[in-house]
């Protein structure tokens, strides 16, 4: 059997086609059907591999490792989702050991959907590390993860895992923000060790044109593969809800949906159809491969590549107009060709060029100037008054305890608190995300990028429909600097929570915090 990593290098076009468990014991009907359609599955040669999915939506499920053991027996080659809503950072070590162990290599690393269900209500997510904290761990493990030793001062290196990394990003967001972050953050992605990419869920083929435009404007050059959901006319209005983060359909094409689903067949053959045209586009504009859910018979996969044989002589630019259902008003990062209604590489779209800061304003305190001036006065490397702080907090720390130390953590937690909301992570990244912070304000403690789950720049966790902070933090950026390149345009931010309940500012002054590793310039 090929490994995932060699196929990918083969000039092929690959496919694979999504799993998603149920909860309960596969003895039950509904985890039985799950396994009866894996193993029809697993008999056809021309799926590549089949992706399970850690928990989709939020929902409880079995674990994906049951699964993709059935899988594996087959020959046929397993990519596991793995999420950081469910464990902290040593669950998510322990489970990898677990996978390498058995020999699941192939990841989709994501951050996962906020939890919507639990016993007795709705559990807490964990998020201890997001998914560009995953992706770095995982690296740092095929690398030979360096752990203490048992001797004072000692370090060990660790046997090697050969983790082959997958990372998700969204060509489908409605926003400038919303859309520029899930790129700005696919870039750190890649710097911090993603192989492959899987874009999520949208039916806009002009986005998914425009994601690869993207990478070969950035220079991304691991392979990309587009995702084809099966839709049925209950789902589609699922999405449109945005009941599903991360998954579009917009109002005109629900339009279509709901008069297709007049015909006899419920509008079936319209989306076997319309799911066989994206499968045929996306090959044509360079996706590596195609990733199909929504499959729950293994006769509606056979009926998607049925259609698919039948189209391999058309021309593909022909379906471009029917697959392009854009939200009203939505951002596109490029102009449109005209020729043939796709991405034009060539331009950028002057909206995002010729902006206007009364665009960006709303997000512009009083709160946040005084913090841009407070930074660049004390808080930068190269303030100029770092050295006396730094002077100052070595000062206070021989003196741990006592009331002077007391009282100036006493103040910072007072005006912490106050502007910004402060946990006292004791690791603060405010100065990372434009002076927002990331634990109170935040569903899922993101510092390294928004998730993939907000919608018009909404939370996907928000009962109260704030805006997501990475929304607000762009605005801010580009108000004042007009580059929207350089909130991630740097390492990865682990928490540290070895500071939590300490002094911030002291961390800051004296070193101690992510802040020493990364650098820190000027405030954003």
């Amino acid at each position: 059997m090929k490994q995932l990593k060699e196929l990918l290098k083969e000039n092929k076009f690959l496919v694979g086609v999504e799993l998603v468990n149920s909860r309960g014991i596969i003895q039950q009907a509904n985890s039985q059907k799950t396994l009866n359609l894996a193993n029809k599955l697993c008999e056809d040669k021309r799926i590549d591999w089949l992706s399970i999915t850690d928990s989709a939506g939020g929902n409880p499920t079995m674990s994906p490792d049951f699964l993709a053991k059935q899988v594996l027996k087959t020959g046929k080659n397993t990519i596991i989702h793995l999420s950081c809503k469910d464990l902290n950072r040593n669950g998510l070590e322990s489970l990898a050991w677990k996978y390498s162990s058995e020999g699941f290599n192939n990841l989709l690393v994501i951050s996962g959907d906020y939890p919507i269900d639990g016993y007795q209500g709705v559990a807490q997510g964990v998020f201890d590390l997001d998914s560009v904290g995953l992706l770095k761990m995982l690296n740092e493990m095929n690398a030979g993860l360096k752990v203490k030793g048992r001797k004072p001062n000692s370090m060990i290196e660790l046997d090697r895992t050969n983790f082959f990394l997958g990372c998700a990003v969204s060509p489908f967001k409605f926003s400038e923000a919303e859309q520029i972050m899930q790129y700005e953050k696919l870039k750190l992605k890649v710097r911090t060790g993603a192989n492959f990419i899987i874009s999520q869920l949208g039916y806009d083929i002009r986005k998914s044109h425009e994601l690869l435009c993207f990478m070969k404007e950035s220079n991304i050059s691991i392979p990309a593969i587009g995702y084809v959901y099966l839709l049925s006319a209950g789902v589609a209005n699922i999405f449109n809800k945005d009941l599903i983060p991360g998954c579009v359909v917009s109002d005109e094409f629900l339009k279509k949906i709901k008069e297709e689903k007049k015909s006899d067949d419920k509008g079936k053959s319209f989306f076997i159809d319309f799911a066989a045209k994206q499968f045929v586009v996306l090959k044509a504009m360079g996706y590596k491969g195609v990733y199909i859910g929504g499959i729950h018979k293994y006769e509606d996969f056979e009926a998607i590549m049925k259609k698919v044989d039948e189209y391999k002589n058309a021309n593909w630019l022909d379906f471009v107009k029917e697959l392009s259902n854009p939200q009203a008003n939505e951002f596109y990062y490029y102009s449109i060709e005209k020729n043939t209604g796709l991405s034009d590489i060539k331009n950028i779209n002057p909206v995002y060029l010729n902006f206007k800061k009364s665009s960006f304003s709303k997000h512009i305190s009083l709160s946040y100037r005084l913090s841009r001036l407070w930074h660049s006065l004390f808080f930068a490397y190269n303030a100029p008054f770092f050295n006396m702080c730094k002077s100052y907090y070595k000062f206070l720390e021989k003196r741990q305890g006592k009331s002077l130390d007391k009282l100036s953590y006493f103040n910072e937690r007072f005006w912490k608190s106050l502007f910004f909301r402060c946990k006292e992570c004791g690791d603060c990244s405010l100065p990372d995300i434009s002076y927002l912070c990331p634990l109170s304000q935040c569903e899922k403690n993101q510092r390294n990028g928004p998730c993939g789950g907000s919608s018009k720049d909404k939370c996907e966790a928000s009962k109260l429909g704030k805006d997501c902070i990475w929304v607000r933090a762009y605005a801010r950026n580009k108000y004042f600097s007009g580059n929207t390149r350089n909130l991630l345009n740097r390492r990865p931010v682990i928490n540290n929570n070895d500071l939590k309940n300490t002094s911030g500012w002291a961390n800051c002054f004296l070193l101690k915090d992510h802040n020493a590793y990364m650098g820190r310039g000027e405030a954003k």
